[in-house]
């Protein structure tokens, strides 16, 4: 009898804990989704070194990736004196657009007029490229810090006031009334229901401006600055420098990666439970 409730025991203890054992498995196939993009990276930089050398392609065409790792090294110093220009454009940018991104859902769901009047003209807005709005904001605010912050608020706010939107209006109606039920003020169930509720939507639209600002960012260099990774980008390609070119590429894409990873972390600390519904998924929204 003793051993066999002995041999009972660890059953009974992890049908009492289901959710851990979801977690347990979403952490390990996270993992191994980790595991395997670096094999995917690593194969691809291997078979580009190798096709460089027995194709003995030119590095003013495209260098291998041991030469872009020494222009990395070679043009540190240029490459982290332009870097800090484009953080404090996107960063700027990014603030003040996801910030009017918030404050306008919150008044398109509030005042249902106003969402009818101005939605339409915001996807108007965002139909137009981005490219051909950056010589727009040059001309009319010149080239320098403001332009490139008003190109990156701009390109920072559609996907979050999407998201936002959506995110205040997914309320359930009843829950709605629940609130109305004990006298709460439009601002108690603003502040308590549907913002909260709005949170993962919102971080959804942060994870896309995030990326896309520092693409904005560098956008808005190439039209008119003197410093920057944009300016880095046009700069190296007059002077035909591939590698500095490519060097100035790889730097940008870590920034993107950095910025969109310092997004999933606050989020992670913001919105706990989205983040544990992703863990026990394995990492699928």
């Amino acid at each position: 009898m003793i051993s066999s409730s002995a041999s009972e025991r660890p059953a009974v203890q992890s049908s009492r804990n289901p959710d851990a054992a979801a977690a347990s498995r979403g952490f390990r196939a996270l993992l191994s989704d980790q595991w395997l993009r670096w094999v995917v990276v690593i194969g691809i930089l291997v078979l580009w070194q190798i096709g460089t050398v027995v194709f003995e392609i030119p590095k003013f065409l495209i260098p291998s990736p041991i030469v872009i790792g020494q222009a990395l090294w070679t043009y540190r110093a240029m490459l982290l004196t332009n870097t800090i220009p484009t953080v404090e454009e996107a960063a700027a940018g990014f603030i003040l657009g996801n910030l009017i991104a918030v404050v306008l859902a919150t008044w398109f769901v509030h005042v249902r007029t106003a969402r009818q009047a101005l939605y339409p003209l915001a996807i108007v807005i965002q139909s137009i490229p981005m490219v051909a709005l950056a010589p727009v904001f040059v001309v009319a605010m010149g080239t320098g810090f403001s332009s490139k912050v008003a190109m990156t608020t701009l390109i920072s706010f559609f996907p979050t006031l999407v998201n936002a939107t959506r995110g205040l209006d997914a309320v359930e109606r009843p829950l709605i009334e629940l609130f109305q039920s004990v006298n709460a003020s439009r601002r108690d169930i603003y502040v308590k229901l549907r913002f909260p509720n709005a949170l993962p939507y919102i971080f959804l639209g942060l994870r896309v401006t995030a990326t896309s600002s520092v693409i904005g960012a560098i956008i808005a260099e190439w039209v008119g600055a003197q410093e920057g990774l944009g300016f880095m980008v046009i700069n190296s390609t007059y002077e035909f420098n591939a590698p500095m070119l490519w060097a100035t590429l790889v730097v940008s894409s870590a920034l993107v990666l950095c910025v969109f990873a310092l997004v999933a972390v606050v989020e992670r600390f913001v919105v706990p439970w989205q983040a544990s519904a992703e863990m026990a998924t394995g990492g699928k929204r």
